[in-house]
């Protein structure tokens, strides 16, 4: 495993050689991460802002792996109160340990799938902590990456200490990309926000989305340019460059607020004379393709309680569940029908687990695994997952733009 700085403006002219480098580099076995706290400023003549992150920078450092490399992290916690990681997308149980102020830890890992993760503190008690600062991105590779020119990474963020209308792209006010014409990107992209949805367009370009929360789908192009992302999700997009305009217009806007809105520009050079053939599928990963409904476990999620008090399945956990409220054997077929009876739009997120989105009227479901989903008042979600491995797992449920944090509910796999 080895860690790549993340990108801000400075690195971007030295991007392409950078990956390259990265690419011929042997993976190491371990790495070491480090949260503190620090401070900086965001551009010239504003005030100096303190934050917390990890190993000094805002956002985290991109960390890549290879999946199926087992690999061991060292954590230093250098804040003055405990925390600990959560990997969002990785199919691993709960780990509830925390690591003390001025002590670390050292942690396994071993990553079974390729794709684009989130690591920030845990989903219950961590929401402070993530405003703060702490979350970074994770890549994990596959022998055959899919063509294409550049990979660039975007982790939108809440500014520490502005409230939730301040984002940020990679720790930076404005993004300050260029693009070629006809060039291919591999955009890796995660919404860092506590409990914002955020809406990202490029508006007249060809965006494919390959990836959406960890797992490879089938590729399909955005409607208008635009992905929706709740609070934790990742996705993965292959970009291919339009060459009509002088200048790409980029809006990202969190739900019913404003955001970054910038120009992103676009050279004279074409990367090549015409755009590549469409996109192929990224390799699949072990995930079972088909599941059995006939003797599925089918449980009720609903969502109700208001804004402030949310109650998930009867339950109004704020912490780590003292008992689970659903059991299942490995290898269970799980349907959960999630039903908000609350006033407000909730994401729901099972930790650990790859799902798909049922369709509504029978149990067809989407061409693509989730593992967060957004659910509207008076609206019904089913979702579909195996129970693979033994441990227990969290399904939590955040008000989207409420400040009181996420109600979960425990689910253990023997």
């Amino acid at each position: 495993m080895t860690i790549m700085p993340p990108l801000t403006r400075r690195r971007l002219g030295a991007l392409a050689l950078g990956l390259a480098l990265a690419g011929r580099a042997a993976q190491a076995s371990d790495l070491r991460l480090t949260a503190a706290a620090g401070d900086r400023r965001f551009g010239d003549g504003e005030a100096v802002t303190p934050f917390w992150g990890y190993d000094g920078t805002l956002p985290g450092p991109v960390l890549r792996a290879r999946r199926g490399a087992p690999a061991t992290l060292l954590f230093r916690n250098g804040l003055d109160e405990a925390t600990a990681l959560h990997w969002q997308g990785a199919r691993l149980p709960l780990d509830p340990a925390s690591v003390s102020p001025g002590t670390e830890r050292a942690t396994p890992l071993l990553l079974r799938d390729a794709g684009t993760f989130l690591y920030r503190p845990p989903l219950l008690g961590g929401e402070a902590q993530l405003r703060r600062g702490l979350a970074g991105l994770l890549l994990v590779d596959d022998a055959a990456p899919p063509v294409h020119d550049r990979e660039m990474t975007l982790l939108l963020s809440e500014a520490p200490g502005e409230g939730p209308g301040a984002l940020l792209a990679n720790g930076e006010r404005r993004l300050g990309w260029s693009v070629r014409p006809n060039e291919r990107l591999w955009l890796r992209l995660a919404n860092g926000t506590a409990n914002r949805v955020l809406r990202l367009a490029l508006p007249g370009q060809v965006l494919t989305l390959v990836a959406l929360d960890s797992q490879p789908c089938e590729p399909f192009p955005l409607d208008g340019g635009r992905l929706v992302l709740a609070p934790g999700q990742r996705a993965e997009i292959l970009w291919d460059v339009a060459t009509a305009a002088p200048g790409v217009p980029l809006q990202v806007a969190r739900f019913a607020g404003e955001g970054l809105d910038e120009t992103i520009a676009v050279e004279d050079a074409p990367a090549r004379a015409t755009a590549l053939p469409p996109p192929q599928p990224l390799p699949a990963n072990a995930l079972p393709q088909a599941m059995d409904f006939r003797r599925a476990l089918r449980w009720d999620w609903p969502i109700g309680g208001t804004a402030q008090d949310p109650i998930l399945a009867g339950q109004a956990n704020r912490g780590p569940p003292a008992g689970a409220a659903f059991r299942a054997r490995a290898g269970s077929v799980v349907v959960a029908t999630i039903r908000n009876e609350s006033p407000v739009l909730h994401a729901v997120h099972v930790q650990g687990h790859a799902a798909r989105l049922l369709d509504g009227l029978d149990d067809g479901w989407k061409p693509y695994f989730l593992d967060t989903v957004l659910v509207a008042p008076g609206m019904v979600t089913r979702i579909a997952f195996v129970a693979e491995q033994a441990g227990r797992f969290l399904v939590t449920s955040q008000p989207i733009n409420a400040d009181g944090g996420p109600v979960a509910i425990a689910l253990d796999v023997a």
